[in-house]
């Protein structure tokens, strides 16, 4: 048995939420002040082509230790470079640790940090 480690980053969470302080509501980031440190996984070609096929881009798939918080209305900031929550999938390792897997998609536009 061996303990899941978590070195290939860390990522910054934040939230989308609705602004409706405007005349129109506005999708803003809300910071959720967590950092979180992950492991990359692989990415198939499969399913990188059924994304493909939908219009939308895979740029990573990641597990980060189990958390329930983190959702498809999450973005998460790894590297200076925004990544929407496609899917969160909560699952166990092989030996039987709770980890949160991650598909995170290439926004259709940027938000304003």
């Amino acid at each position: 048995m061996q303990l899941p480690e978590y070195t290939d980053g860390i990522l910054h969470l934040y939230k989308v939420k609705n602004d409706l302080s405007c005349d129109y509501p506005q999708e803003v980031l809300e910071d959720t002040g967590l950092d979180i440190w992950y492991r990359e996984i692989s990415v198939f070609d499969k399913l990188r082509y059924e994304f493909d096929q939908g219009g939308k881009e895979i740029t990573m798939k990641i597990r980060i230790p189990r958390y329930k918080g983190v959702d498809s209305t999450c973005v998460c900031v790894i590297e200076d470079r925004q990544h929407l929550v496609f899917n969160a999938a909560h699952v166990l390792d092989k030996d039987g640790f709770l980890e949160t897997e991650l598909t995170l998609t290439k926004p259709e536009r940027e938000m304003e940090l």
